[in-house]
């Protein structure tokens, strides 16, 4: 069974593993592609699929988790000003 946190955790190293690819986003992004380019077919393959899933569901998480830290922030206020949840 995997953690509850292994989605975070896995996001945090992905965004320090993109972040050390380069000093900007173009450079990142040269250097990754390059990478690829230099894999085996099969191995491309399987990437290719994975930054789909990825590429296609992150933008759609991205609301709802800001959402959620907006909540979490007015529960806190709330309850910081002596009211109930």
């Amino acid at each position: 069974m995997i953690s509850p946190n292994e989605f975070w955790l896995q996001l945090h190293r992905l965004a320090e593993a993109y972040n050390a690819e380069g000093l900007t986003s173009q450079e990142r992004a040269e250097n990754i592609v390059a990478q690829f380019r230099d894999m085996p077919h099969v191995a491309r393959r399987a990437v290719l699929t994975e930054l789909l899933q990825i590429a296609v569901n992150i933008p759609d998480l991205y609301p709802l988790v800001v959402a959620a830290a907006n909540e979490a922030e007015r529960v806190k206020k709330h309850k910081a000003v002596g009211g109930a949840a």
